[in-house]
C-alpha cells in the first residue's frame, strides 16, 4: 500500500457458499499459470494404501463424514498374526497405516468403521471371539486413536457399528445366538442391560441374519436382525435411546417364508428409517423395502422389479433421499431411487451378460448425488448419479484381481468419493482406493458500480467449496494473472491505472482442478477534478463580487460536489456561481471540488479587499 492511502474494499468477504458446486469447462490459458483443466468432477487413478507386498486379509469397511473427512479399516498379516489397521482421509490425503490393535495380541477376524465431522471416528473389531472399540475425539486435525476397550464376547461375530453426526455410536454383534449392543459416548462405551432378542430362546443374528445399526441426529439408534421364530428366520427391528431397548420392537419382514440380509440406514430426524432385507416367496428370492416413521412400519414392498435378487442394501441422506441395490442371480446389479419417501421403478445398473457382480454398494450425498460401486470379474465398478441428472456410464475405477468381498464406498455431502478394494493375489496384496474429486465451487465476487480512488484496491472473494485439501486462488486483472494466495483477499503490487479493469478469481484445488468466478470490473478513478475560478467585481469593501466556479471531473466517475469557503469565516457553499460582499482585508478563496470515488480537487485565489 502507498504511504497515506486506505485500502477500497473491491467484492465481498464472506466464507459462506451454496452447496451445489458450479460444474464448469474452459479451455482458455492462464498467463503464468500453464493450461487449465477443466473444471468437472473425475476419477482419479488407485493408489495403494498398503502393498503391493501386503498380506491383506480382508477389508472392515469404509466411511467419509459429511466434511470430507474419513478413515478406511482393513486387516493384515503382521508378525504372522492378522490385526487391525486403519488409514484415515485428512484434506483429500489418505494418511499412511497405523495399527488400531497394538495392545491385542489374538488375532483379528473382522473390524468396521465409523466417522463423523471434525475426525470424529470409531472402530470396533473382533479378535478371538471377543468385541472391542476404539475411538478418536473431534479434533482439528485427526487424532490418535485410544486403546482398546474389550466391550463383549466370547464367541462374538457380525459386528457392525456406527455414528451419529452429534458423535454418539453404537456397536452391535451377535454372541451365543443373541444380538447385543454397546453405546458410545465422548470415548466411553457402556453396555445394554439385555439382548436385543425377541425371544432369548431363539436364535438370533446369526449368519445372514446378522444385526445392522444406524444411529440418527439425535444419538439414538435402530437396529435390525434376523430371528429364527417357529423355525423359520424373520426380520425385526429395535429403537435403541440412550442404553434402553424400546419396548415396541418390531416384525419386518411378512410372514411367509425366510427372511434374511437386513440393511437399514436412518434420516436425521430418527423418527424416519428405511430397511431393505431379503426374503423367499413363491416367485424366488426377493428384495423388500419398509419405511419405519415412528414405532411403525409402512407396508413396504418389492423393489428388484421382480427380478430374483439378494443381498440388498441401501444408503440415504439425512433428508430421505438415496438409493437401494441388490444383486441379481444371472450376473445383474440392480438399483431403486428413493425420492420424496417413494422408490422409482428398478433398473439394471451394469451390462446384461457381463461376469458376476459381487456386493453393490450405494452412497447417497447431502445434496442428492447417487454412486454406486461393484466388483465384477477382475474389475471395480462404479456409475455416479448427479443430482437431478440421469445416471453416468458405468466406468472402470481399478482392477484386480479383486478380493471379497469387493468394492466398498464412502462419500462426503458434496458428492466426493472414495472406493476402496483388496488387489491382488493371496502373499502379494495390495489394499487401494479410487477417488472421485469434485472441482472446487466457484469462488464469488459481489458486483459493484462505484469507483474507487485507490490504485491499489483490496480486492475480495468468498472461498471456493473444496472439503479434499487447501484452496490456492489464482488473481487475474485485465486477462493477466498479478498473483496466486491461499487467502481470499489481495491488494495489488502494481497500481491500476485510472479507467475500467476487468478481473477474476481461478480457484485450484490439490489435484490442479480449477472453477473460476464471473468477470467483474473494477472502475478506478484516481484523478482529480479540474478547477477554475473567476472573481469580477471591484474589490473594495462592501463591493459585490461575483464567484464562479468551474470544476470537470476527468477520470470517469463524475463530480459529486464543490465546496467555496470565501475565507472570512461566513458560512461556506456548494454554489458554483455566487456573489459576496467582504469586509476590508486580506482574504484567501478556497474551492474544493469532490468526485464520486472520493477524489478531491483544491483551488486557492488570494483576494485583497480595500477600504
Amino acid at each position: 500500500m502507498q504511504p497515506g492511502e486506505a485500502p477500497f474494499d473491491i467484492g465481498v468477504d464472506q466464507t459462506a457458499m451454496h452447496p451445489r458446486r458450479a460444474i464448469l469447462a474452459f479451455t482458455a490459458a492462464i498467463a503464468l499459470g500453464g493450461p487449465v483443466a477443466a473444471a468437472h468432477a473425475a476419477w482419479y487413478p488407485p493408489q495403494a494404501i498398503d502393498g503391493p507386498n501386503a498380506d491383506v486379509q480382508q477389508i472392515g469397511g469404509i466411511d467419509l463424514a459429511r466434511d470430507g473427512t474419513g478413515a478406511l479399516v482393513y486387516i493384515r498379516d503382521d508378525g504372522g498374526v492378522p490385526h487391525v489397521f486403519i488409514s484415515r482421509l485428512f484434506n483429500g490425503a489418505w494418511s499412511a497405516p497405523t495399527r488400531v490393535d497394538s495392545t491385542v495380541g489374538a488375532a483379528a477376524t473382522e473390524a468396521k468403521v465409523a466417522v463423523a465431522d471434525g475426525n470424529r471416528v470409531a472402530v470396533a473389531w473382533i479378535a478371538d471371539g471377543v468385541v472391542y472399540g476404539a475411538s478418536a475425539p473431534v479434533n482439528a486435525t485427526p487424532a490418535p486413536l485410544s486403546a482398546a476397550s474389550p466391550l463383549g464376547g466370547p464367541g462374538a461375530q457380525d459386528v457392525d457399528l456406527d455414528v451419529g453426526v452429534n458423535d454418539a455410536g453404537y456397536a452391535v454383534w451377535q454372541q451365543g445366538g443373541d444380538v447385543d449392543a454397546v453405546r458410545l459416548q465422548d470415548a466411553s462405551w457402556s453396555g445394554l442391560a439385555a439382548p436385543l432378542d425377541i425371544a432369548p430362546s431363539d436364535q438370533s443374528g446369526v449368519g445372514a441374519d446378522r444385526p445392522r445399526v444406524a444411529v440418527g441426529a439425535d444419538g439414538n439408534a435402530v437396529v435390525v436382525w434376523g430371528e429364527v421364530s417357529g423355525g423359520v428366520s424373520v426380520i425385526f427391528e429395535r429403537r435403541l435411546t440412550g442404553t434402553a431397548l424400546s419396548q415396541v420392537p418390531q416384525q419386518v419382514s411378512a410372514p411367509g417364508g425366510n427372511a434374511d440380509s437386513p440393511d437399514l440406514d436412518i434420516e436425521d430426524d430418527s423418527s424416519f428409517a428405511w430397511v431393505v432385507y431379503r426374503q423367499d416367496t413363491a416367485g424366488g428370492s426377493h428384495s423388500f423395502v419398509r419405511r419405519l416413521v415412528g414405532s411403525q412400519f409402512d407396508p413396504g414392498g418389492e423393489i428388484d422389479g421382480g427380478v430374483v435378487t439378494s443381498a440388498p442394501r441401501i444408503d440415504m441422506n439425512g433428508t430421505g433421499q438415496g438409493e437401494a441395490v441388490e444383486q441379481s442371480y444371472d450376473n445383474g446389479v440392480f438399483g431403486s431411487l428413493l425420492d420424496h419417501d417413494q422408490f422409482a421403478a428398478n433398473y439394471q445398473l451394469n451390462a446384461t451378460g457381463s461376469p458376476v457382480a459381487s456386493a453393490p454398494q450405494p452412497f447417497s450425498a447431502d445434496r442428492g448425488d447417487i454412486a454406486v460401486a461393484w466388483s465384477q470379474g477382475s474389475e471395480v465398478h462404479a456409475r455416479i448419479k448427479e443430482y437431478r441428472e440421469p445416471f453416468a456410464a458405468d466406468t472402470v475405477v481399478g482392477g484386480g484381481p479383486v478380493a471379497d468381498p469387493g468394492a466398498v464406498i464412502g462419500g462426503d455431502r458434496v458428492g466426493d468419493l472414495a472406493v476402496a478394494w483388496v488387489q491382488g493375489t493371496p502373499g502379494a496384496q495390495a489394499l487401494v482406493v479410487a477417488n472421485y474429486d469434485h472441482a472446487p465451487s466457484a469462488p464469488f465476487i459481489a458486483a459493484r458500480t462505484t469507483y474507487t480512488n485507490k490504485t491499489r484496491p483490496r480486492l475480495l472473494w468468498s472461498a471456493a467449496l473444496d472439503l479434499w485439501g487447501p484452496l490456492t486462488y489464482r488473481v487475474m486483472i485485465d486477462g493477466q494473472q498479478v498473483a496466486q494466495t491461499a487467502n481470499t483477499q489481495l491488494i495489488p503490487r502494481t497500481p491500476l491505472k485510472t479507467g475500467r479493469h476487468s478481473w477474476q478469481i481461478f480457484a485450484v484445488d490439490a489435484r490442479g482442478q480449477i472453477s473460476h468466478s464471473r468477470l467483474r470490473t473494477i472502475k478506478v478513478d484516481a484523478t482529480a477534478p479540474a478547477i477554475k475560478v473567476k472573481v469580477a467585481g471591484k474589490r473594495a469593501a462592501g463591493q459585490t463580487l461575483k464567484i464562479k466556479v468551474t470544476a470537470l471531473d476527468h477520470g470517469g466517475s463524475g463530480l459529486d460536489h464543490t465546496t467555496l469557503d470565501f475565507g472570512d469565516h461566513s458560512a461556506t457553499t456548494r454554489s458554483r456561481t455566487v456573489s459576496h460582499r467582504y469586509a476590508a482585508g486580506s482574504y484567501t478563496l478556497k474551492v474544493a471540488a469532490v468526485d464520486r470515488a472520493g477524489n478531491i480537487g483544491h483551488a486557492t485565489v488570494k483576494l485583497k479587499i480595500k477600504k
